[in-house]
C-alpha cells in the first residue's frame, strides 16, 4: 500500500514540476462535451471576462457603457443610476479546434456566464445587486506521453507512461455590490465577493511496465477568499453637439490570496472492497497558496447621438504578482496581461415610428486583442477575437434578449505549443421591472 501511494505521489510531483508535460497537445480526435481551452489546464485556470449583456455583442466588458434597462455586471458604480429592479442570466457555448505539429482535437464547453439581480433603494441614487459569475475556469482534456526515472527496490531505470488528464472546475464568485451617485455626473461603486475555488483533475495512467498498476487517481484543490472591487463612472453631455455624451469609467479588483488545500486520492481494493485512500495525507505539499492578480479595467464610451455609440476599453491584470505554489514551474509562465478592445453599436429601434423589421433590433460589432497571461518557451499565448451581436427588444416592456457571436485565435503551434480556433456564442436574458415593490425612499 505504501509503495503504491509513494509511487503515485512521486509521479504526480514529477508531472507537475516537469515543463514538458504542459506542452503536449490535447487528445487526438477526442470530443468531450465538458472541456474547454487547453491552456486552462495551466495554473488555476484561465481568467473569465464577464461581459455586461448590453456590451457583449462588442466583446467588451461594458465598464463605461451604461444602459438604464439592463443590469450591469461590469461596474458597481452603474448601480447608482438604476430606477427599477432588474435581472439577467446569461450562458456561453464555445467550440475549441486545437492543433499542434502532430495532433488535432475538438472540445466544446457550455456553461452559465453570470446571474445578477439589481434593485434601487433610492431611485437614480443608490442601488444594490447580487451577482454570481465564474472568475477562472479550468475545463480541459489532454493526453501526455513521457518517461519517469525510477530507482527503488522493485525497479530501476525508466518507465514510459501515457496519461489522459481531464480537468474541471475553477474559481466562482458571489458578489454583493452597491453604487452611490456622488453628483449628477459622477457615481461610485463597491463590491465584496466570496471567491470559491474548486479544481478537480482526473488522471488515467498507463505504464510500460506491468508491475505498475494503471490505477486512476484524482487531485482536488479547494479554498476560498474575499475580494474587493471599486468602480467609478462619470459622464459629460453636450461636448460637440447637443445630443452627444462622453462617459469615462474604471474598476479596480484588489489582489486576493487563498489558503488552498490539495488532496490526491485513488480507489484500491482492500479486503475485496473498493476503498478510497488519500495518497498525500499529512504531507507538506497538501497545503499551498493561490494569489489572484490585481485587475484594472477602464473604458470610454462616446454616444454620438441616441442611435450610435463607440466604446474603447483597456484592461490590465498583474499576473507577475500572481501565485500558484502547487506548481512553481507553471507559476513561472505567468506574465502581466493586457486586453484592449474597440466596439460600435447602432440602435435604430430608438427612432420614432416604424422603420421596418430590421429597425426593431440593436446591432453590435467589436474586436479585442489579448496578450494573455501566459508566456511559454518565449511565446505569449495571445488571443484575437472578432465579435458581432444583436439585441431583441421587447415591445411591451424594457426587457430584452441579447445574442452575440465570436470567433477567435489563441496560441501558436511553434515550440510544441497548441493553437486554438474558438467559435462560440452567448445569450443573455435581461429582465426589467422584475419586482413591483414600493421603494422605501423616493
Amino acid at each position: 500500500m505504501r509503495s503504491f501511494a509513494f509511487f503515485i505521489v512521486l509521479l504526480f510531483a514529477w508531472l507537475t514540476l516537469t515543463p514538458s508535460s504542459l506542452l503536449l497537445a490535447q487528445t487526438q480526435d477526442r470530443d468531450r462535451s465538458a472541456s474547454g481551452s487547453f491552456y486552462s489546464g495551466i495554473g488555476f485556470g484561465t481568467p473569465v471576462d464577464n461581459l455586461s449583456p448590453f456590451s457583449m455583442g462588442m466583446g467588451l466588458s461594458g465598464v463605461s457603457n451604461y444602459n438604464g434597462t439592463t443590469a450591469s455586471t461590469s461596474n458597481p458604480a452603474h448601480l447608482a443610476l438604476i430606477s427599477f429592479s432588474q435581472g439577467n442570466v446569461s450562458a456561453v457555448l464555445n467550440q475549441y479546434d486545437a492543433t499542434d505539429l502532430n495532433r488535432t482535437a475538438r472540445n466544446a464547453f457550455f456553461g452559465v456566464q453570470n446571474f445578477q439581480i439589481a434593485f434601487p433603494v433610492i431611485r437614480n441614487e443608490l442601488g444594490f445587486s447580487l451577482t454570481f459569475s465564474p472568475a477562472y475556469r479550468a475545463d480541459f482534456s489532454r493526453r501526455e506521453q513521457g518517461r519517469v526515472p525510477i530507482t527503488g527496490d522493485t525497479a530501476t531505470g525508466n518507465v514510459d507512461y501515457v496519461l489522459d488528464t481531464i480537468g474541471s472546475g475553477g474559481i466562482n464568485k458571489f458578489e454583493l455590490s452597491a453604487g452611490y451617485r456622488l453628483t449628477n455626473n459622477i457615481s461610485l461603486g463597491y463590491g465584496i465577493g466570496a471567491n470559491i475555488m474548486s479544481l478537480k483533475t482526473e488522471v488515467r495512467p498507463l505504464f510500460s511496465e506491468a508491475q505498475f498498476r494503471t490505477t486512476p487517481y484524482t487531485s482536488a484543490t479547494t479554498g476560498y477568499g474575499f475580494s474587493h472591487r471599486f468602480g467609478i463612472h462619470a459622464f459629460k453631455s453636450g461636448l460637440l453637439s447637443s445630443n452627444d455624451q462622453l462617459a469615462f469609467a474604471a474598476t479596480v479588483i484588489l489582489p486576493l490570496s487563498i489558503d488552498a488545500e490539495r488532496s490526491v486520492s485513488a480507489f484500491r481494493n482492500i479486503n475485496n472492497q473498493r476503498t478510497r485512500i488519500e495518497l498525500n495525507e499529512n504531507m507538506p505539499e497538501r497545503n499551498g497558496n493561490v494569489k489572484l492578480p490585481l485587475e484594472f479595467n477602464t473604458g470610454l464610451t462616446y454616444n454620438l447621438n441616441r442611435y450610435v455609440n463607440v466604446v474603447a476599453e483597456l484592461m490590465i491584470q498583474k499576473w507577475d504578482d500572481a501565485e500558484y505554489s502547487f506548481n512553481p514551474i507553471q507559476q513561472q509562465y505567468f506574465k502581466d496581461r493586457v486586453r484592449t478592445g474597440l466596439g460600435l453599436q447602432f440602435h435604430p429601434y430608438r427612432a420614432d415610428g416604424v422603420l421596418g423589421f430590421f429597425s426593431n433590433f440593436k446591432y453590435s460589432l467589436g474586436a479585442t486583442h489579448d496578450t494573455g497571461h501566459l508566456a511559454i518557451n518565449g511565446h505569449d499565448i495571445e488571443t484575437i477575437f472578432l465579435n458581432a451581436g444583436i439585441g431583441i427588444i421587447s415591445d411591451r416592456s424594457y426587457s430584452s434578449i441579447d445574442l452575440s457571436f465570436h470567433y477567435g485565435i489563441r496560441g501558436t503551434e511553434s515550440s510544441n505549443l497548441v493553437k486554438e480556433n474558438i467559435w462560440g456564442f452567448k445569450i443573455s436574458l435581461n429582465m426589467a421591472e422584475i419586482m413591483f415593490l414600493r421603494q422605501r425612499f423616493q
